[in-house]
C-alpha cells in the first residue's frame, strides 16, 4: 500500500524473524526505521497513532487505502474473529479496490451487492459487506477526507433476509440420543457428541467455544472464560459448568492442544472443521440442528426452569440494559453455577 509523502512507510524485511514488519520514516533527511512488529495490522495501526491526522493523505485515498486506515483503528477494539468478518468482507468489494473514494458513485457502491445477490450470497454477507462502506466513509468523514454530505453507502440496499427455518432448541428425546453417542467411548463420534452436549449445558456461540484456552477452564470451581466474543458483553465473561457434564470436561481436558476443543491431533478446529464433524453427529443422532441452536437450547431450558434473568444474562453474554442490574448488581460463581444446575 502506497503511503503519501512524509506519512511513513511499512516495509517487509528478509529472513527469519519474530518481527518482520518495520515501520520507518524520514526524519531530519534521513530513512529512520522507529519499530518492528509480527503482524501487518499492528504496524499500521501504530503508523496511524504515530501521523494521528489522517487528514494528510488527501483527496487521492482509495477504497482499499481508507478501509485499512479504519481497521487500522477499530482492530485494537473488536475481537479476532470479527476483524476477519470484516476483512472477508472487504475482499468482497475488489472491483472498487483501487478508486478513489471522491470518485465511487452509488452506482459503484450497489454494484457490489447486485453481483453478491446474482451470485446467491444473499443477506447476512451483503449486510457485513454495507457495514463495511458505512465504516470507510464514517472514517472519512470523521478525518475529513471528504464531506460530510458524500456519504454515499447509506443509499446502499441489500436483499431482505431470508430464513429458511426457525431455530429450535433440542427437546429432551433428541439430546439423549446425541448423549448415549457420547457415553460410547468406542464410537468415534463419542468426543464431538460430548462438545455438543457441552454446548447445550453453556450457551455459548460455536465462534465462542472453539476459541476457549484450556488455561481458562477451572475444573474444581466448575467455570470456564470466554475471551473471544463478537459483542462486549460477551468477552471476557465467566460461565459455569454444569455438574452433568463436567465428565465430558474432564475428557476434552486430558487431550492435547491448547484449545479445549481439537482435532485428534491437538490442533483448534476451524468453524468449518467444526461444522462438518456437528453434522456427523446429527446425521448419527437422527436430529436436524445447527451449531447455534445448542445456544438456544440452552437459554430456553434456563428460562423454563426460572433461573435468575440476571445470571441468565451472564451466562449467554447478553447485554444487560437495565442500570442496577448492569452496574450495582454482580451475580457470584456461585449464583452461576446454581443456575446452570438447574437444566
Amino acid at each position: 500500500m502506497k503511503m503519501p509523502n512524509g506519512y511513513g512507510s511499512i516495509t517487509k524485511l528478509s529472513g527469519s524473524r519474530r518481527r518482520p514488519y518495520a515501520v520507518r520514516r524520514t526524519i531530519d533527511g534521513r530513512q529512520k526505521y522507529l519499530a518492528y512488529f509480527a503482524d501487518f495490522n499492528d504496524a499500521l495501526a501504530y503508523l496511524v497513532e504515530l501521523n494521528k491526522c489522517p487528514a494528510i493523505l488527501g483527496s487521492d485515498i482509495t477504497f482499499a487505502d481508507a478501509y485499512r486506515f479504519e481497521m487500522a483503528e477499530r482492530r485494537k477494539r473488536i475481537a479476532n474473529v470479527t476483524a476477519q468478518n470484516y476483512d472477508i468482507a472487504f475482499r468482497k468489494c475488489a472491483a472498487i479496490h483501487d478508486k478513489r473514494l471522491t470518485d465511487l458513485t452509488v452506482t459503484d457502491l450497489q454494484s457490489i451487492i447486485k453481483t453478491m445477490s446474482a451470485t446467491g450470497i444473499r443477506h447476512p454477507m451483503q449486510k457485513k459487506v454495507r457495514q463495511v462502506m458505512h465504516n470507510v466513509y464514517r472514517y472519512a468523514i470523521k478525518y475529513q477526507l471528504i464531506a460530510p454530505t458524500a456519504d454515499i453507502s447509506r443509499f446502499v440496499d441489500i436483499d431482505m433476509p431470508k430464513r429458511k427455518y426457525k431455530k429450535k432448541p433440542f427437546n429432551t428425546r433428541q439430546l439423549n440420543r446425541v448423549r448415549a453417542i457420547a457415553d460410547d467411548i468406542k464410537n468415534p463420534l463419542a468426543p464431538m457428541a460430548m462438545a455438543v452436549v457441552m454446548m447445550c449445558y453453556s450457551g455459548p456461540r460455536p465462534s465462542e467455544f472453539l476459541h476457549v484456552l484450556k488455561s481458562d477452564v477451572k475444573l474444581k470451581q466448575r467455570v470456564y472464560r470466554i475471551r473471544e466474543s463478537k459483542t462486549a458483553a460477551g468477552r471476557n465473561r465467566i460461565v459455569p459448568i454444569s455438574k452433568k457434564v463436567l465428565p465430558y470436561y474432564e475428557y476434552w481436558m486430558s487431550r492435547e492442544g491448547v484449545t479445549l476443543i481439537t482435532d485428534d491431533d491437538g490442533r483448534p478446529l476451524t468453524y468449518h472443521q467444526f461444522l462438518t464433524r456437528f453434522r456427523r453427529v446429527m446425521d448419527a443422532s437422527r436430529c436436524h440442528h445447527t451449531p447455534h441452536e445448542c445456544r438456544h437450547t440452552c437459554a430456553t431450558w434456563l428460562d423454563s426452569k426460572g433461573a435468575n434473568k440476571l445470571a441468565t444474562k451472564r451466562i449467554l453474554g447478553h447485554a444487560v440494559q437495565d442500570i442496577t442490574d448492569g452496574i450495582y448488581t454482580h451475580p457470584s460463581l456461585r449464583q452461576l453455577r446454581r443456575a446452570i444446575d438447574l437444566l
